[in-house]
């Protein structure tokens, strides 16, 4: 899949779901008439060459949808690694929920690669985080050495398109992947090294399950 196709997929799902004409900035701010966030949140992080869009409201729960921290493929991704860009990438998110009693967060490709990283180091948004939903990941080495909270939940989708693309041990700078440690692990090693179960995504192309049951079962 080339970059411009993938990126173009991205950036029209996130608009199509989040709403917004998918060129806003950073959900990390409460527009002019809009509420902020509270209750029960939902945030969406969107994979490479997407970006973010004004929150909205689905029954009782905000759906926040960030953009990241770093350019990536002509619009935005989420780096991170090293530590100071992970940082920054975390601050985003927790500016984001400020308001939030209970979060779920939903990260699709890279975005589930940063959410992957999150649970990984321990993250629990000061005890609001209930789970994070990891949607066809790029498998890069972040999950290694997983140390969760046992608070937070995980479950993991993949589609299988992107093991066709980067089998284990793929170099990632070959199509201008943003992977923590320069390749993949594949899927399989991905899913015991973070302890989940990896389901499958009723999507076969590297497009978001934006109905994951998960994404809505808050405690």
């Amino acid at each position: 899949m080339t970059k411009p196709f993938f990126a173009a997929i991205v950036s029209a799902l996130v608009v199509s779901a989040c709403g917004g004409d998918g060129h806003g900035g950073s959900a990390v701010t409460t527009p002019p008439g809009q509420e902020p966030p509270s209750g029960k949140c939902l945030v969406r992080l969107h994979g490479k060459g997407g970006t973010g869009a004004a929150s909205t409201t689905v029954g009782d729960i905000t759906v926040i949808s960030p953009t990241g921290n770093a350019d990536g493929w002509g619009a935005k991704q989420w780096l991170y690694f090293p530590d100071e860009e992970y940082a920054a990438a975390l601050a985003i998110v927790r500016q984001a929920v400020v308001g939030c009693d209970q979060v779920i967060i939903d990260g699709f490709s890279n975005g589930a690669s940063f959410a992957v990283a999150m649970y990984c180091k321990g993250e629990t948004l000061d005890g609001r985080l209930e789970r994070v939903v990891v949607d066809d990941p790029v498998t890069d080495h972040a999950v290694e050495r997983c140390t969760p909270s046992a608070s937070v939940a995980v479950s993991l989708y993949a589609t299988g398109a992107l093991e066709k693309t980067a089998p284990p041990g793929w170099n990632c700078s070959d199509g201008d992947w943003t992977c923590e440690g320069g390749t993949t692990i594949g899927i399989s090693a991905y899913a015991q090294a973070l302890g989940a179960v990896r389901r499958q995504s009723p999507h076969l192309d590297h497009e978001p399950y934006l109905d994951a049951p998960e994404a809505t079962q808050f405690r």
